[in-house]
């Protein structure tokens, strides 16, 4: 009975399961970038690309990646970071002098933090993305906000002011939050890569505290009455436990292969639930686990050739009932990150038994190379330790009939099939049977059971109004999958009737087959009410009658909104949380808050972003003159320009690319949305228009799009040819020959706009005469190319920054030869270049944690920090306001900021010699240290030990009253007190006894 219908099953699974392994190779962290592009290029050859099949969020990650890279396509983790940054510093301490004016950098944020109705052409208008909300019960004017890429955030007074806490940190990336319930001082912030980090001083200071392994920390969750015990998730990596206040966790359950969503149930602590693809739940306080999807064994009685089946579940995986005697098993190995798969048939009790024999056949399903081994195991008690029985590692094609002798006879017998591969392959199992009698062969991780929950993410909500209610929100492809409600504390459920409705698209009528589930996807519920259900997607949702039926509540257009009469919140809402009586949404908008989720209209929600500087800027463009304009792209906020009269406008919606402002004339500028879709204002973003694209052309990701230099109305673009246009962009013509693939990177010299340079990853290009003969490459570096900056009076000087292990490279003969610029470089990522053209050629590279200067005229000079009271944010690009002197850093979630120019030998005398003045006593210290200046100027304290790693923190603080800091927790031994205003900066040595 050799049933090939098997083969279909196969297939259908592994489609199922090809469509996450590009995310399941991100998460796990140990993939080359270029490994992930081929399977994930493949994934959407077959999905398709269009909105909501989840090719936007991958292009954004590729982006960042590819940037991001090293030399070897590999990404560093948050360890990695965090320790570099720790070298970095005490190799800055230990170099430092004191540095006035110019010398570090005198940044200062530009924004924008607000955005209003008044000032806003944009579709989608938002400050920034928000991940992750934690609000003190106690206290709900406490609440603590992370961004995307912008730190970790906090208000006391209900979000009328913010104050950041983490720019000194290594890491910016924050996917989880929370506050201790026991302590409102000790935070946890989860981030990629497993990493967590605490606090236990409202933020001031951070350690990394653990790290779970690969994948994105979802959800941090405190034991109430015992703050030792902790549980997070970790899409990715697991649902993990702790008993020792975070410090070490272990997984949860063998199955728990990724992590979504943790609860207890209100009032008992000692009940938990937790979901990933699966739903588990705990009934002893977290000691074990089970999991509703668990395997359902049949049992067998085996004595004198009669068989009497015993059934715990009316349904087998994928297979026939044993009883019919067409025992046919599909074994479908998994992928990348959960290798192994393993197959069990029912117990058998061998009791009386004489030399039992094992019988069965398999067949590869026509893939070659993929099936690396298969195992037949056993064991002789459901607890026990599986034994190997034998190995087969030979690829067929052929049905192959085995017997095997089963050993240590007992009573109760259990046999496993185990097959393992670095590919979503399959395989069939026939025949299996145990002395003639016909087995049916499970999956240990069944795809089906006898409840309704099928594997999409989940995520769920319990209410304190009912602790016996538990619902579950569940994703299919991105889209809604269904909504479970369970009565009996989550022993079992009911899958609710929702027909083809899709919450997690973009329509009121929930009619679309677009989402971006489990990115956007969450559940909250009424804590006074069970049920009153709130879930969400793209937009947001309520039911008043527990889940049997949805209305909207939200539109991410404004005008949308105000017309339908519900709240506008901009889209794509990562986070929902009820607290008391009210609803607070986390969105790649920011942060808002339903003050009365019971009564839906126009005003439903609030936006309480303003003041969070967390907009993440891809490119930005500044004119040349005063006053400055300044236009700058960013992921999910579009086009945004700080205009002439220095309000921020947001005039283009989608993610805003690359953008400037005219040279001529400031009320014009130009921008782009992702795939190179052009615009255009010609009056400073009041209003806008679109460009058509060349030949209909779509760019890369971030498209190139850059003006002549030095001729009115000419500007260019880059596809997969470079193409101008004479007339402000009406028509266009190519001037290069098709490259093969679209460019990443376009630059024209400012002193001769003939020579112009182009890359596609590592490639690099050169025109000398305006592209009429075809672009030369060259070479002689290594490398990605991430920047291309050329001098603006020296059209032969070249720089560019690249992922290679020199990081940055300087020509000085447009480009024949290159000379290698790593020096004292620290380990970050080399990002954005500007040239200046004072007497030391200075060179800027921004990281992806802070700017750096260098005069190139002095083949001995090394690198400066040029980071004075700059977050520690990845650049995306830096620009000079050549008319004011100013350095502009576009950055990916802190916004926009912008320093005075490096001056050198400009060091103020007064300024030099004021710094020194500030007493730091008594010295070495014990329990308290004071500082005290004679000057009314706010400054901002950091102290260092001597590996690097910050142990105080403290911002705008006056010392012309004595400060004392506590240092009774210090360790005995030298610390560095770093010391620095707006515009000047100095280190202390401070010893501790």
């Amino acid at each position: 009975m050799k049933n090939y219908i098997s083969l279909l099953l196969v297939v259908c699974f592994a489609s199922n399961s090809w469509s996450q392994e590009y995310k399941e190779m991100i998460i796990k962290g140990t993939y080359t970038v270029q490994e992930i592009q081929a399977k994930a290029e493949a994934h959407f050859a077959i999905v398709g690309k269009e909105r909501g099949k989840g090719y936007k969020p991958y292009k954004r990650w590729e982006y960042d990646a590819l940037r991001n890279m090293d030399e070897n396509g590999i990404l560093k983790t948050p360890e990695f970071y965090y320790n570099e940054l720790e070298r970095y510093n005490q190799y800055r301490n230990n170099s430092s002098t004191t540095f006035a004016k110019t010398a570090q950098g005198t940044w200062e944020e530009v924004g924008p933090t607000y955005w209003s109705d008044d000032n806003s052409n944009g579709w989608n208008p938002g400050v920034g993305r928000i991940t992750s909300v934690s609000v003190e019960s106690a206290n709900r004017n406490h609440i603590i906000v992370g961004g995307a890429s912008g730190g970790v955030w906090r208000t006391v007074d209900g979000g009328t002011t913010w104050t950041v806490l983490t720019d000194n940190m290594s890491n910016l990336t924050v996917s989880a939050l929370t506050i201790n319930p026991l302590d409102n001082t000790n935070y946890f912030w989860g981030s990629s890569n497993g990493a967590i980090f605490s606090s236990t001083d409202s933020g001031s200071t951070w350690s990394l505290l653990s790290d779970t392994g690969a994948g994105t920390v979802n959800k941090i969750l405190i034991d109430p009455t015992d703050d030792t015990k902790m549980y997070c998730s970790v899409q990715g990596g697991g649902i993990y436990k702790s008993t020792d206040s975070g410090a070490t966790w272990t997984i949860i359950h063998a199955l728990a292969t990724t992590g979504y969503d943790v609860e207890f149930k209100p009032g008992v602590t000692s009940t938990i639930y937790a979901t990933g693809n699966k739903y588990f739940k705990s009934i002893d306080g977290g000691v074990t686990f089970t999991t509703e999807n668990a395997l359902s064994i049949y049992q067998q009685e085996y004595a004198s050739g009669t068989t009497n089946w015993i059934s715990a579940s009316s349904n087998l995986n994928n297979t026939v009932d044993p009883r019919t005697g067409n025992g046919l098993g599909l074994f479908y190995i998994n992928n990348y990150s959960h290798p192994v798969t393993r197959l069990i048939p029912p117990v058998v009790n061998l009791t009386g038994a004489t030399a039992p024999k094992l019988n069965f056949s398999y067949t590869n399903v026509s893939w070659d190379s993929d099936i690396d081994e298969l195992k037949v195991l056993y064991k002789t008690s459901l607890g026990g330790t599986w034994t190997v029985l034998a190995t087969y590692t030979a690829e067929t094609t052929a049905w192959q009939d085995i017997t095997l002798d089963l050993p240590n006879q007992s009573s109760e017998y259990y046999v496993a099939f185990e097959g393992k591969s670095n590919y979503g392959r399959g395989l069939t199992l026939d025949d299996v049977s145990i002395e003639d009698v016909t087995l049916g062969v499970l999956f240990e991780n069944g795809f089906e059971s006898n409840s309704p929950l099928s594997t999409g993410p989940k995520m769920m909500g319990v209410s304190a109004n009912n602790p016996n209610v538990v619902y579950i929100l569940e994703a299919e492809n991105g889209k809604f999958g269904a909504f479970y409600r369970s009565t009996d504390s989550g022993n079992s459920f009911t899958k609710l009737n929702h027909g083809t409705n899709n919450y997690f698209g973009y329509e009121s009528n929930a009619d679309d087959d677009r989402g971006q589930a489990p990115r956007d996807m969450d559940i909250a519920v009424n804590p006074n009410d069970a049920n009153d259900v709130h879930i969400a997607g793209i937009l947001s949702w309520r039911s008043t009658n527990a889940g049997d039926t949805f209305s909207i509540t939200s539109q991410w257009v404004p005008g949308s909104a105000a017309n339908q009469n519900i709240g506008y919140c901009h889209a794509d809402i990562d986070i929902m949380e009820y607290v008391g009586d009210k609803l607070y949404v986390g969105s790649d908008g920011g942060i808002f808050v339903a003050e009365n989720p019971l009564v839906v209209n126009s005003n439903y929600y609030t936006d309480l972003s303003t003041g969070l500087g967390i907009r993440q800027f891809y490119k930005i463009g500044v004119n040349q003159n005063v006053p400055e304009v300044i236009t700058g792209g960013a992921q999910d906020n579009g086009a945004s320009v700080f205009t002439s009269t220095g309000v921020w406008k947001d005039w283009l919606g989608a993610d805003g690319m690359e953008t400037f402002v005219d040279k001529t004339n400031n009320n014009t500028l130009y921008g782009t949305t992702q795939n190179g879709s052009l615009y255009k204002s010609n009056n400073q973003g009041t209003t806008y228009f679109g460009l058509n694209s060349p030949d209909n052309k779509d760019g890369n990701w971030v498209t190139p799009f850059e003006q002549d230099p030095l001729i009115a109305n000419r500007i260019y673009s880059g596809y997969d040819q470079v193409y101008r246009s004479n007339d402000g962009g009406s028509t266009w013509t190519a001037i290069s020959q098709t490259f093969g693939g679209n460019l990443n990177h376009l630059k024209i010299a400012p002193s001769n706009n003939t020579i112009m340079f182009a890359a596609i990853g590592s490639t690099l290009y050169k025109t000398a005469n305006g592209g009429i003969t075809n672009w030369t490459t060259l070479s002689g570096f290594s490398g990605s190319i991430n920047s291309i900056a050329i001098h603006p009076t020296d059209a032969n000087k070249i720089a560019i920054a690249t992922t290679g292990a020199q990081k940055v490279y300087v020509s000085t003969d447009g480009g024949v030869n290159w000379t290698s610029y790593l020096k004292n470089l620290p380990g970050f990522s080399a990002l954005a270049l500007v040239w200046t053209d004072h007497e030391q050629d200075g060179l800027y590279v921004g990281m992806n944690y802070g700017v750096y200067y260098i005069g190139t005229t002095d083949p001995a000079a090394e690198w400066l920090p040029f980071s004075n009271n700059l977050p520690n944010v990845q650049i995306s690009e830096l620009e000079i306001n050549t008319a004011s002197n100013k350095l502009f850093a576009g950055t990916y979630g802190r916004g926009l900021w912008k320093s005075d120019l490096f001056e050198p030998g400009a060091l103020n005398i007064s300024e030099f010699e004021a710094l020194n003045t500030i007493s730091l006593f008594p010295n070495p210290a014990t329990n308290n240290v004071s500082l005290v200046w004679n000057k009314d100027e706010n400054v901002s304290i950091k102290i260092y030990n001597t590996l690097g790693k910050l142990v105080y923190y403290a911002k705008d603080k006056s010392l012309m009253n004595t400060l004392k800091i506590n240092t009774s927790d210090f360790a005995s031994g030298l610390y560095f007190v770093n010391i620095n205003t707006v515009s000047s900066f100095t280190t202390k040595k401070l010893i501790i006894e």
